[in-house]
């Protein structure tokens, strides 16, 4: 997983339509949309908005992983994770946990915990915090966002936490954990519903007020390490990428992340003042995704003809102004960073251009007839006539940017898309709950590769009721090979040839299943104020993703300055 620096000036030049949608966010982004904005006391407040989407929600509950998103990312500096992630070079680095070691049957976890840590209310921080929140997700699914096979947990002493597994978990994700403190939350009755109103964290910042329009935090006289220059960070609400922008460029925000619009942009706003840095962040993947629960979408017939319907470079070019690079292996994988978990089978294969076609030679192949109105109607009588449910704004990808390629290149196969627009949260919450009949999501941004497939076939949401939201599998794909697939993945130790033959299985399902569709790859888009401070990531000081809708926001907000 590296950045990838989008700099390219002629390809830019040659996205002649998404030069123009631009040019219109810009030019109405002094008077559209709307963004809290309070004045900057130099040196004082570093202001940002992580993302349009909308005001925000009361709820700091750490273990529900919709959470972050809800409160504007504002968690992400008060909470922190067991590892920290660099991005640049694809791997993580010690943070809370120091250390730590697999048991010989990758069943048991020990971490070693940072001594001298405390929680924000003085009280240390230590390994039986650790173990209490394991044992809490264990007890509570909905905390268990990536389906950690947890059997419990316990501290041997204050500094050594023992993890323990019901199968060999070498690949799963259990670094991304934020550790709640026992002594809150042993007493909460029921720690689902618990919107953790006075959040106590071991980040470097800590909640000062709450509006649904402006977060403040203030710096936490307790946190551990040095850093966090700013004694005061505010989190705004927005509703639009313009009103974002709007803000940026008469400084009532220092830092902000958009999809769709391309720093270079931005930044001829303000020259002097506004710099950017875009990128792209590896594996993470926006796919297209069908719901299962909605025919005939499970059939396999019509999302081979989607998937021959799309064009990757033009959906890159066109849809997200170049920013976000296509995919080309139908894996999900970057074939630059990540040939080395590749299946030979696949290694060769490469998205080509649309072919309609083709698209349509499979779905009449299947006993699909095109009617009168162009659009194809299955043997049942089903239109192929769907609702592409897409947020107004993304912190990743321009999601709505892309469809305006995506619906006329599916109607020339003879598949009808409309799409329906959402404001962010709607958008995550309608996806949770399976309320959609196709959409686009991102997926992964870890450094792992068994994270990203895990989050596309885990059947989790298979075996729960309709009425629970889920983190895992959003297109409620059921294959019952997959938990032992994936089992088989979690068991390879790193490097083994296991590991390869297991994650080859995996994109067996990827490839000729298709639970997902890909179409490109994550950016890291950043833009923020040079006359507010220094520090910044760039591409010669990779030292954090630039975005804060991103775990990394923490790296950020300990290095940043006021200028």
């Amino acid at each position: 997983m590296k950045f990838l620096t989008t700099t390219n000036p002629l390809l830019r030049a040659k996205v002649t339509v998404a030069a123009a949608m631009v040019g219109c966010v810009l030019a109405t982004a002094a008077c559209t949309g709307t963004t809290s904005s309070a004045s900057n006391t130099a040196g004082g407040t570093l202001k940002v908005t992580a993302g349009a989407s909308g005001p925000f929600t009361d709820n700091f509950n750490a273990l529900i992983a919709s959470s972050s998103s809800a409160t504007g990312f504002a968690a992400y500096a008060i909470f922190e994770p067991l590892l920290q992630e660099d991005f640049g070079s694809g791997k993580t680095q010690p943070w809370l946990v120091t250390s730590y070691t697999w048991g010989p049957d990758g069943k048991t976890l020990t971490l070693k915990i940072k001594d001298g840590v405390k929680w924000s209310d003085g009280t240390a921080f230590t390994a039986k915090d650790v173990a209490f929140t394991f044992n809490l997700m264990k007890a509570n699914p909905a905390f268990n966002a990536v389906s950690l096979p947890l059997t419990g947990a316990e501290a041997t002493d204050d500094t050594t936490a023992v993890v323990h597994f019901s199968k060999p978990a070498y690949q799963v994700m259990w670094w991304r954990t934020e550790t709640v403190p026992e002594h809150i939350w042993k007493d909460v009755q029921d720690p689902v519903k618990y919107a953790n109103p006075n959040p106590v964290g071991t980040g470097p910042y800590m909640l000062k007020t709450f509006t649904p329009q402006a977060i403040t935090l203030q710096k936490n006289p307790n946190y551990w390490q040095a850093g966090g220059n700013f004694p005061t960070v505010q989190y705004l609400a927005a509703d639009s990428s313009s009103s974002m922008i709007a803000n940026l460029q008469s400084g009532g925000v220092d830092w902000i992340g958009t999809a769709g619009i391309d720093g270079a942009t931005v930044k001829k706003l303000a020259p002097n003042a506004i710099d950017y840095w875009n990128t792209t962040i590896n594996p993470s993947v926006a796919l297209l995704l069908p719901n299962f629960n909605h025919a005939p979408l499970d059939q396999l017939p019509v999302r081979k003809a989607m998937d021959m319907a799309l064009d990757r470079d033009e959906i890159s070019k066109i849809g997200t102004a170049g920013l976000n690079a296509p995919v080309e292996s139908p894996t999900g994988m970057d074939v630059k960073t990540r040939s080395d978990l590749i299946a030979s089978a696949f290694s060769g294969q490469k998205y080509g251009k649309a072919d309609p076609e083709q698209a349509k030679k499979i779905l009449t192949a299947a006993g699909y007839q095109l009617g009168s109105d162009n659009v194809f109607v299955s043997p049942t009588g089903q239109r192929l006539d769907f609702k592409l449910t897409v947020p107004t704004t993304y912190p990743q990808a321009d999601l709505f940017g892309m469809t305006r390629v995506m619906v006329p290149e599916l109607a020339a196969a003879g598949i009808k898309v409309t799409v329906k627009s959402e404001q962010q949260q709607a958008y995550v919450k309608d996806v949770e709950m399976g309320n959609y009949e196709l959409t686009m999501r991102t997926n992964g941004g870890t450094p792992s590769v068994y994270d990203f497939y895990n989050r596309i076939i885990n059947q989790q949401p298979i075996k729960a009721s309709a009425a629970t939201g889920t983190q895992l599998n959003y297109e409620r794909y059921p294959n019952p090979d997959a938990p032992a697939l994936l089992g088989a993945y979690a068991a390879a130790a790193p490097g083994s040839k296991q590991e390869q033959t297991a994650v080859g299985a995996i994109q067996n399902v990827m490839v000729n299943d298709l639970p997902g569709l890909p179409l490109v790859f994550s950016g890291g888009a950043g833009m923020w104020r040079t006359d507010r401070a220094t520090g910044w990531p760039s591409a010669s000081d990779p030292y954090a993703a630039p975005v804060p809708g991103s775990v990394n926001a923490e790296l950020v907000l300990l290095k940043v300055s006021p200028k």
